[in-house]
């Protein structure tokens, strides 16, 4: 059974309500109206219904087990610096395992053909998990330019890139808004996408920092595509693919803010409509395989462990707090409490089998490119 929190102080509040006149509306005193906001007593079975008329909503909504219609949406702030400021555990984690190196090159030489010194301009670059991956295969004579609005992310960039000789510099901004002064070959974003309100301004102003001729490259994930990716021997896989309200919750994320739960999908699409040329897509290949067998078995799971929040136990205030969350983003109660239990059955199962531990890991990263036309061929 979902959990049950009153929304009376809510709907009172909202409706701008003294507790004299929803006391009067339902036929009770005000101290049973105060009593049912602090959570002293519940209202009498038979009083829901006329709460619920009163304030024109469902019994469900007043009970807490839906959210309530024209709720004030609270924005997801992964689109805003702070939000990454404590986050480079989880961001090297999630990276540790993202690409098989065989398969970049094979892009860098067979696919993109890039046989010459490039300007690669990284945006949205986060520690330079990307200019750490591509730098080594590009010709030598190419130079790397990471852009981030988190300064800390950028200090352990430089450190990062800087152990080797490579020619790399950055630039701790807001790409949209920042004015450069130069074009570049090749423009990159890694997952960037997927964390922006506004996707197609964000591939505009790459294309814009793009060369004549040079070559852009979006990387990124389906949400749906991720969902599947990840089976633990020992746990249900239906289970483990179960999107509960996680559809309702992306498409109102999508509506309410811009973010987009299929940006990986739509990026090609997107591109052939802002005009570039030769646009393909090919998917990642990398799948973790985490099994006691491997040497890197207890490396790779501390890795996907901390990637997936399955390292720390969170309080019951935490949790409701999560919940509450999840609801103003278009789950019910039900769902969002759903999830956060598979959530600790998860870690829970983790923590008990973790010398034995075998799963599969895959985030399906759609990788799309297309070129930038040159003016001569503005109208072909």
């Amino acid at each position: 059974m979902a959990a049950i929190r009153l929304r009376i102080y809510d709907l009172r509040k909202a409706g701008q309500m003294s507790q004299k006149e929803l006391a009067d509306g339902v036929g009770v005193s005000v101290q049973t109206v105060s009593k049912w906001e602090n959570n002293v007593c519940m209202p009498d079975i038979a009083l829901l219904p006329d709460i619920a008329k009163f304030f024109r909503v469902t019994v469900d909504a007043l009970l807490g087990l839906v959210p309530l219609a024209g709720e004030e949406y609270i924005p997801v702030r992964s689109g805003e610096k702070d939000y990454w400021e404590d986050r480079l555990a989880y961001l090297k984690a999630s990276r540790r395992a993202m690409w098989n190196e065989d398969y970049l090159r094979f892009l860098v030489e067979q696919v993109w053909k890039i046989d010459r010194p490039v300007d690669v301009l990284d945006c949205g670059c986060g520690f330079g998990y990307m200019g750490r991956m591509m730098l080594p295969l590009l010709p030598e004579g190419s130079t790397y330019t990471g852009i981030d609005f988190s300064a800390g992310l950028l200090q352990e960039a430089k450190r990062l890139l800087g152990q080797e000789s490579w020619q790399s510099r950055f630039i701790c901004d807001d790409f949209i808004s920042h004015e450069f002064h130069r074009h570049y070959d090749v423009t990159v974003s890694q997952c960037a996408m997927r964390h922006v309100n506004d996707p197609r301004a964000f591939l505009r102003k790459m294309i814009a920092q793009t060369k004549p001729g040079g070559l852009v490259i979006a990387i990124d994930v389906n949400r749906e595509l991720e969902s599947d990716g990840l089976y633990i021997e020992g746990l249900e896989y239906a289970g483990l693919c179960d999107r509960m309200g996680f559809r309702k919750m992306w498409e109102k994320e999508r509506q309410c803010q811009g973010r987009d739960y299929a940006i990986g999908m739509r990026i090609p699409l997107m591109m052939w409509e802002e005009g570039l040329a030769d646009v393909d897509v090919r998917m990642n290949d990398r799948v973790s395989l985490i099994c006691p067998e491997r040497e890197d078995h207890e490396e790779m799971l501390a890795c996907l462990l901390e990637e997936k929040g399955w390292t720390e136990r969170i309080s019951a205030e935490e949790e409701e707090e999560t919940v509450r969350g999840f609801m103003n983003h278009g789950m019910d109660r039900k769902e969002a409490e759903s999830h956060c239990r598979r959530q600790r059955k998860i870690q829970r199962y983790a923590a008990e089998n973790k010398a034995a531990l075998r799963c599969l890991h895959y985030r399906g990263l759609l990788v799309s490119y297309g070129w930038k036309r040159k003016p001569d061929a503005a109208a072909i």
